[in-house]
């Protein structure tokens, strides 16, 4: 299947490089224009009611540290949008979170989940801290404390969290756990998906944003005999270049400063099953010690390649890099990894672009798995899970590619135009008050 054609964008209609919550809402804004929202919804003001979430909580975490002194962490849940379905989405653990950002990746997360037709609605959360100078006890004490002070917006049928940047299966297990004893040691294990499989989590969460990301690139820019660059070699990045070299594609390039110094850089293809396999079976140190850096992380994500993979954090690619970015194609694994300014350099040269909207989506998808699977007490095997990903992947990617073609648009400006419509026909089911 062939990505969709691109019109021409021209300059003026976008902004430069903004924060990821300006970045969003000019995306909003653009999607809204080309649909003419208040033709289809006269007098229903959808603009403002869309774009601003329901809800942004911030509090206080007092958190003892194991020399028994105090620190004060911010901490927020920010729920976007539910009007088609409970609130669903990540907690964030990372010194850089802010109030706008928690925003932002709320507002992705309904138009993520409408594009994907499941039924949640956006939300986020987050801690400002950096977990990786929290020990193991002191991490414990900061998961429970999160759900003890968001317990009361928190629940199976309100608002379900799931792990996100420095958050993980643990973390989720030890929120499970703190939410079981405020219920009165009620068992509620669809509080939180990504929890361990042993504790009513689902086989393929782990690796679904990842597997997801590259069955999304493949249905518009297929795979095969392909070169490969990832940037970020966290979760969602492994993963994905896992299920490339699966799909027989060839990953030349893994790109993770903090990981690895810089970037790992092989024009014959890097042997990412043992990789993989060194992470999992010995962890991080053991695969630093093999893989080192040998080349800067800028240098290679400008490197050639046919496709690159943003999996790490937003604006990785922006208006300074984007005349240097030599790719055929873009699958975007992180949340916002191109500025606005960035895309329109890029589509203009007639680069493809797989939007996060979707290509990140298969996260959320097998959250929903995990959550369904909780709710009826069962335990679906993998092959079922993966099967049922690439379906509802396929589906979205064959929806989005017939929608871009018929309104005439880019490809993000029409992934948020489906989504728009879908959570606006919803809203107008469900009247003002």
């Amino acid at each position: 299947m062939a990505a969709p054609h691109s019109p021409h964008l021209e300059w003026d209609d976008y902004p430069c490089d903004g924060l990821l919550l300006e970045n969003i809402n000019y995306y909003l804004r653009r999607a809204f224009d080309n649909l003419d929202v208040e033709r289809l919804f006269p007098g229903k003001n959808i603009k403002r009611r869309l774009i601003r979430p329901d809800s942004v909580v911030e509090r206080k975490i007092s958190l003892q540290m194991d020399n028994g002194t105090i620190r004060c962490l911010r901490a927020y849940r920010a729920q976007h949008n539910n009007d088609c379905g409970i609130f669903k989405g990540g907690i964030r653990w990372d010194p850089l979170v802010t109030r706008d950002e928690v925003v932002a990746l709320s507002s992705g997360m309904t138009w993520k989940c409408a594009l994907a037709r499941i039924p949640f609605g956006g939300a986020k959360g987050g801690v400002e801290v950096d977990p990786t100078n929290l020990s193991f006890s002191e991490k414990e004490r900061l998961a429970k404390a999160y759900m003890r002070v968001f317990n009361d917006i928190l629940g199976p049928d309100k608002d379900v969290p799931a792990p996100d940047m420095g958050t993980d299966t643990q973390v989720m297990a030890w929120m499970f756990k703190r939410y079981t004893e405020l219920c009165a040691d009620r068992t509620v294990p669809g509080i939180v998906t990504g929890k361990p499989i042993e504790l009513f989590g689902s086989y393929g969460r782990t690796e679904a944003t990842g597997f997801g990301l590259i069955l999304c690139v493949n249905n518009f820019f297929p795979i095969k005999n392909k070169t490969v660059i990832v940037q970020g070699f966290g979760n969602v990045g492994m993963h994905a270049a896992l299920k490339a070299v699966r799909m027989k594609a060839k990953v030349i390039g893994v790109i993770d400063p903090g990981l690895f110094g810089g970037g790992v850089f092989n024009k014959a293809g890097i042997d990412i099953e043992d990789m993989y396999a060194l992470r999992v079976e010995h962890g991080t140190e053991a695969l630093k010690e093999k893989y080192q850096a040998n080349s800067e992380a800028d240098s290679l994500l400008e490197t050639a390649c046919d496709i690159l993979l943003p999996c790490a954090r937003e604006n990785v690619i922006n208006i300074h890099n984007a005349p240097r970015i030599k790719t055929a194609c873009i699958g975007e694994g992180a949340n916002g990894p191109t500025t606005p300014g960035a895309y329109v350099q890029l589509i203009n040269r007639g680069v493809a672009f797989v939007p996060d909207v979707l290509a990140n989506a298969g996260g959320v998808i097998v959250s929903y798995f995990e959550w369904l699977q909780n709710l009826h007490e069962e335990y679906w095997e993998e092959e079922e899970i993966l099967a049922r990903l690439e379906q509802k992947l396929s589906q979205a990617a064959k929806r989005l590619k017939t929608y871009t073609a018929d309104k005439n648009v880019d490809i993000r400006t029409a992934a948020y135009m489906m989504a728009i419509e879908r959570i606006a026909n919803a809203r107008q089911y469900l009247g003002a008050q």
